[in-house]
């Protein structure tokens, strides 16, 4: 720390790497065909998406030894409800998303586990273009076309909250992300090559009351995917993904924590159709690119997917 700067303990340096890997395992993530959830359906219809998903995250030791590795376990559930409506002539749609989170961290002798209601959001998401807004029964001779979409999530402070402790469901704060998507098909519909650009944006958490501290603070992050889908059937599909996030540093009262989030995952997945309107997907990714000192983590994803 130069001259002037504040040091950070142990303790504070363990609550904001667990923070920042907490708040990035509980925001929505996108995945192979998401924006075709939402887009490529009937207008004056619901759908219902369930996500759980498995974290597990190990951060290295530091070089002498002072900060042990955080080991952190996080199972987080999520409910979206969807709305899909006509925007002057577009395809688009309005959601609710109602999450949910267990997680459990441990470094040296140090151990926290927690769960609750995370930071509940919503969505709203519309066609740029290549989504016309169709009836059911007009959905019924669509044939799937390039498209581009914007989505905007807010997520809110309304979640679990404990100002005292390291980890928290809720991250007690507002966040802002806008999205452009495009999704390219040379098939019509049976090939997909996905594109997601998105920023996220941080309110501060002025209650982050550990160990003395008063506020806890993040800076934006891009996040850039790229998703590429083949179907083998009507019913079964394949994917490849890889989503890279650059910046998101976190401060505790204006001081950096050095944990920029600059990684890399990819993964695979497979969907299936179950039955009319219903989809499933599983999904595994895996960091293989990110500084010194950020955690290896790895994720399994369950996705079921419901139209009516």
């Amino acid at each position: 720390m130069g001259e002037g700067g504040r040091r950070i303990d142990r303790v504070e340096f363990l609550a904001s790497l667990i923070g920042l890997a907490g708040s990035l395992a509980l925001l929505s993530e996108a995945r192979a065909g998401s924006a075709r959830d939402y887009l490529n359906a009937p207008v004056d219809s619901w759908l219902a998406v369930y996500n759980a998903g498995y974290t597990s995250a190990v951060t290295p030791e530091d070089g002498d030894d002072l900060v042990p590795g955080v080991r952190s376990n996080v199972f987080a559930q999520s409910l979206v409800l969807t709305r899909i409506m006509d925007y002057w002539g577009r395809t688009g749609g309005l959601s609710i998303v109602l999450p949910y989170a267990v997680i459990d961290t441990s470094a040296g002798p140090f151990r926290a586990s927690t769960n609750g209601v995370s930071d509940v959001g919503f969505l709203w998401q519309m066609n740029i273009f290549g989504g016309p807004a169709l009836t059911r029964a007009e959905f019924q001779s669509f044939i799937p076309q390039t498209f581009s979409s914007f989505h905007l999530l807010v997520t809110t402070p309304l979640g679990t909250y404990n100002s005292t402790s390291p980890i928290n469901p809720s991250a007690n704060r507002w966040m802002v992300s806008p999205t452009l998507n495009f999704s390219y098909t040379p098939d019509q519909g049976w090939s997909w090559i996905e594109t997601y650009v998105s920023g996220r944006f941080f309110t501060d958490n002025n209650n982050y009351l550990v160990n003395g501290a008063q506020t806890l603070s993040q800076k934006p992050i891009l996040r850039l995917e790229e998703h590429v889908s083949r179907n083998v059937t009507d019913a079964l599909w394949l994917s490849l993904d890889a989503f890279y996030n650059l910046g998101g540093e976190t401060s505790i009262d204006g001081f950096g924590q050095d944990n920029m989030a600059n990684t890399l995952r990819i993964g695979a997945g497979l969907g299936m159709r179950l039955w009319r309107g219903a989809d499933l997907g599983l999904n595994y990714e895996r960091v293989v690119a990110k500084p010194a000192g950020e955690p290896d983590s790895q994720t399994v994803r369950f996705t079921l997917r419901q139209l009516w």
